[in-house]
């Protein structure tokens, strides 16, 4: 079969993209379109592999699929294969490795690779500890719309860790992101609402954007959504009696 085909057929299964989502059907022309050669495919497949995403997990076939595609200079391929090795993924623990195949890919722009290679700075993995560096990655990935890097970018300007202290910037990126469903932002953003920080004091505001992080099993949100619960704070716009059987909950 054509190989582009395949692959773009196959992402309208992983997707749900006018058909009904299929990622065993997904993963199969992925595998396919791979066995030609086609390296958007090959990484697609690989992803798959490394998830256990319509495929048996594999961690080691994974890594070895994402290779062609990182030398040939596919980006996610790269960024991918640099994950693997920051994880241990199929390959041996390698922060060396992982930072240079991060930058390779941040030469054509991926957001993701730009996040992951700010954390690099941030640790000192691969590169001489920055935190400068570390928010004009994140910087570079949040101005594309990454929630992680907008995340992390708040958190550097809350602790003005490479960037001038700026609650009202922190909470604007916590924001963008808590929008985007990050947990870890929405947790942030009810921390700025509760002690007022670069936003309004309001309880009934820090309880909301604790519950959605809460419901994801966010556990600091789990806890000041359980505090407010147990003291009756404002939530919702209501006021809430002590309940410690909701509390419990989270």
């Amino acid at each position: 079969g054509d190989a582009e085909a395949q692959t773009d057929l196959a992402s309208c299964y992983a997707l749900g993209d006018g058909i009904e989502q299929d990622y065993f059907e997904a993963a199969r022309l992925y595998r396919l379109a791979a066995e030609q050669g086609h390296l958007d495919a090959q990484v697609a497949h690989a992803g798959c592999l490394r998830d256990g995403t319509g495929e048996p997990q594999d961690h080691t076939a994974a890594a070895r699929l994402f290779r062609p595609a990182t030398k040939k200079g596919q980006a996610v391929g790269q960024a991918s294969l640099g994950l693997c090795f920051y994880l241990g993924l199929g390959v041996p623990h390698d922060h060396d490795e992982a930072s240079r195949l991060y930058r390779l890919a941040t030469e054509q722009g991926l957001a993701a690779a730009q996040n992951n290679y700010g954390g690099c700075f941030l640790k000192g993995w691969g590169v001489k500890l920055d935190d400068t560096e570390a928010a004009r990655w994140w910087r570079l990935a949040a101005d594309q719309g990454h929630a992680g890097a907008q995340a992390c970018l708040g958190e550097s300007y809350a602790r003005g860790r490479g960037v001038p202290p700026d609650y009202s910037a922190a909470a604007r990126w916590f924001r963008l992101a808590a929008e985007q469903g990050l947990a870890d932002a929405q947790s942030c953003l009810g921390e700025s609402y509760t002690h007022g920080l670069g936003v309004p004091q309001d309880p009934s505001e820090a309880a909301r954007w604790f519950r959605l992080a809460a419901e994801q099993g966010q556990a600091v949100a789990q806890v000041n959504m359980g505090k407010l619960l147990l003291v009756g704070e404002t939530v919702m716009g209501c006021e809430l009696p002590a309940a410690p059987g909701e509390a419990a909950q989270f």
